[in-house]
């Protein structure tokens, strides 16, 4: 793989805009999650746990590791972005809120691997997951080549928090610092490839 062509994402990517709308739909997750656990346990919360996993995946996780204060934090953070002029996600990354962003983008990774597996059952390989991807899912990811290389030939959700990663410039164990608030077995595991961030 050609390091000028992981540096051309990096670069698109640092300059992406985070729209308000964005902020205000994130702003929304938060306050779901916030709700989700004022429900009590059984039919009602199981289904409104189901529709957030199904609307922002990933974000179960989140609320689980990160907690309940944390996730306050973000959602009034997320609220403040969505009533100002759009950042970029470099400006992001250099502030304190750089999470809310990299949810953004996290989710939608996780969302179009969701999407293809529904679709295929999980059968095929990253190339065919690539050869899958159309309208603005297409733009979020490499060709099929660079993304095995950068972030592993299978389609696991691995590979997408390994593809943000690369994209912004951060090892690993970093953007998952970013994410969860705290350092897990998740951060670095044998056979990962290597990437330059």
């Amino acid at each position: 793989m050609g390091a000028d062509r992981l540096t051309a994402w990096q670069t698109a990517y640092a300059r992406r805009p985070v729209a308000p709308e964005t902020c205000a739909a994130m702003a929304e997750k938060y306050a779901a999650l916030a709700a989700l656990v004022a429900l009590p346990t059984g039919p009602t919360q199981n289904v409104a746990l189901r529709a957030a996993a199904r609307r922002w995946p990933g974000c179960l996780r989140e609320a689980q590791l990160v907690g309940p204060t944390l996730c306050e934090a973000r959602r009034v953070q997320a609220v403040a972005a969505a009533g100002s002029e759009a950042r970029t996600r470099a400006q992001w990354l250099a502030g304190d809120a750089a999470a809310v962003a990299a949810w953004v983008d996290l989710h939608l990774l996780l969302a179009d691997q969701s999407r293809w597996r529904l679709r295929t059952l999980g059968v095929g390989d990253v190339t065919d997951f690539v050869a899958t991807l159309d309208g603005e899912a297409r733009g979020r990811w490499p060709e099929a080549e660079m993304l095995a290389e950068v972030a592993g030939p299978q389609v696991r959700v691995r590979q997408a928090y390994r593809w943000l990663a690369a994209q912004a410039s951060l090892p690993l164990a970093d953007l998952n610092y970013l994410l969860f608030a705290r350092r897990g077995p998740w951060d670095a595991r044998p056979g990962d490839p290597p990437v330059s961030a």
